[in-house]
């Protein structure tokens, strides 16, 4: 597969695990949700793999992959006082 084809297939793969987050599936499975062939599949699940948006369930002999939800952490900081209009 040809680069400038992973982006587009990336953002493919990580919606349709953002769409249904309970969701898990094999690599099989998922190539037959985005019309696509496993081979074409499996280096977009490692990268999100090793990006922390999927998590790999089982073992290396029978995967199942599910979406993790990222973390997010904000500091806010409610001392200041807010002036009033």
């Amino acid at each position: 597969m040809v680069s400038k084809e992973l982006v587009p297939l990336q953002m493919e793969c990580t919606l349709l695990f953002q769409s249904n987050p309970y969701m898990i599936e094999t690599a099989e499975g998922i190539s037959k949700k985005l019309g696509r062939k496993v081979d074409d599949i499996l280096p977009i699940i490692d990268q999100l793999e090793n990006q922390g948006i999927l998590q790999m369930l089982g073992d290396e002999f029978s995967p199942l992959y599910r979406y993790k939800e990222p973390k997010i952490i904000q500091d806010i900081d409610f001392s200041e006082e807010v002036d009033s209009i």
